[in-house]
C-alpha cells in the first residue's frame, strides 16, 4: 500500500485534507492512524463522514494501521496517511510503516507549546518525536496546502526550539 502522503495534523480529518490534498494526490483511502478516535464508534462516524464518497476511510488504532499498511490485499491503494501528532507519526515509523518523508500539516496552539512556524506550535514532545523521525531517516517539512509555502524542518531548528522552553 504506496503511503502518497504522511500528514501530520492535529485537525485529523477537515478541509485541507479532503479537498486540497485529497484533489491533488487522488488517494484511494484516507487511513487515520489515532488510538482515541479509532476507540470512539461516534467520532469514527463524524470524521469518516467527512470524506467524500469515492475515497475509502479507515480510521484505526496506531499500531493496526501500521499493519494495515503492510497487509498484501491492499499495496495496489494510494494511501494518504494522517497522524495526529508528531508522536504518533514516529511510532508510525518505527513499526515500519514505508515512508521517507512527512508532512506537517496543522499543529495549533495549546498549553504549553511555542510557535515554531506561523501554524505550528510545539512543546517538548513534539520535538522530541521529530527529532526520533529525522533519527530514522525522514525527512520533514511543514505545508499547510497544496502549492502554499513549504517549511524544511531539521535538527538544528529543533534544537534552537528546544532551547527557548
Amino acid at each position: 500500500m504506496p503511503v502518497i502522503l504522511a500528514r501530520i495534523d492535529d485537525r485529523l480529518i477537515h478541509g485541507q485534507v479532503t479537498v486540497g490534498w485529497s484533489e491533488r494526490l487522488r488517494p484511494d483511502r484516507i487511513l487515520l492512524a489515532n488510538n482515541a478516535i479509532a476507540a470512539d464508534p461516534w467520532q469514527t462516524k463524524v470524521y469518516s463522514s467527512t470524506v467524500p464518497p469515492d475515497i475509502e476511510v479507515s480510521i484505526l488504532p496506531v499500531s493496526k494501521a501500521a499493519a494495515s499498511l503492510a497487509a498484501p490485499e491492499r499495496l495496489d491503494e494510494q494511501v494518504l496517511l494522517l497522524a495526529g501528532s508528531p508522536e504518533e507519526m514516529a511510532e508510525l515509523v518505527r513499526m515500519g510503516v514505508p515512508v521517507r518523508e512527512v508532512n506537517v500539516g496543522g499543529l495549533h496552539f495549546g498549553a504549553g507549546k511555542r510557535e515554531m512556524l506561523p501554524f505550528v506550535y510545539v512543546d517538548h514532545q513534539d520535538l522530541k518525536a521529530f527529532a526520533r523521525l529525522l533519527e530514522m531517516g525522514m525527512s520533514l517539512s511543514a505545508q499547510q496546502v497544496p502549492g502554499g509555502r513549504e517549511y524544511l524542518i531539521d535538527q538544528e531548528q529543533i534544537q534552537e526550539m528546544g532551547e527557548k522552553f
